[in-house]
């Protein structure tokens, strides 16, 4: 059983702005989609990358 239904969500993807999404998903794919940072995230402990996440978060995505 779906969360929502296939007729909201289509109703909902209709609403967004296609070119804000896309730069969106540029932005995060250009930064979480790197190699380095992948392993990084690999190796830490999730209590260590907590705050590095979050100060990505606002640096590279505000």
């Amino acid at each position: 059983m779906s969360l929502y239904q296939v007729s909201v969500l289509n109703q909902h993807l209709k609403l967004q702005d296609e070119a804000v999404v896309f730069k969106a998903y540029k932005r995060y794919s250009k930064y979480f989609l790197n190699p380095t940072i992948q392993d990084n995230v690999r190796s830490s402990k999730e209590e260590e990358y907590q705050g590095i996440f979050l100060t990505e978060q606002y640096t590279n995505f505000n």
